[in-house]
């Protein structure tokens, strides 16, 4: 196994190679956007997606819902996701983990890095 620091975030290997690890920046690497977090892929493998989201305090992003399972992680700050059951408070520390096509919303509470994991299907 190689240590990787992909600046891309593509994860690289094959079945002769016995592995990678890919080092990933996640805090400053996405600027909010006047009322929506900004957003960066930051890896990309054929078994999932990891993006990272920047919230200022108050910065929405609105109701949706995504096609494949996801985790959600929050690394600094507070969010609240408004998810059909009612609304929940994430933390540093704390992971949600969301089934396809769950509609949900996210609020910041205070400035928050989050990443989301995007688990895609093996075929």
């Amino acid at each position: 196994m190689t240590l990787d620091d992909h600046v891309d975030g593509t994860a690289a290997g094959s079945d002769d190679d016995p592995g990678t690890a890919t080092r990933v920046p996640l805090l400053g690497e996405a600027e909010s956007r006047g009322g929506r977090p900004g957003a960066k892929n930051v890896l990309a493998t054929e078994a999932g997606k990891v993006v990272v989201f920047e919230f200022a305090a108050g910065d929405v992003l609105a109701d949706h819902a995504a096609r494949h399972p996801v985790i959600i992680q929050v690394h600094r700050g507070r969010v609240e996701l408004t998810l059909p059951d009612g609304p929940i408070e994430l933390a540093p520390g704390e992971m949600l983990h969301l089934t396809p096509m769950l509609r949900h919303a996210v609020t910041a509470l205070e400035p928050t890095t989050l990443t989301v994991t995007m688990l895609l299907p093996h075929s």
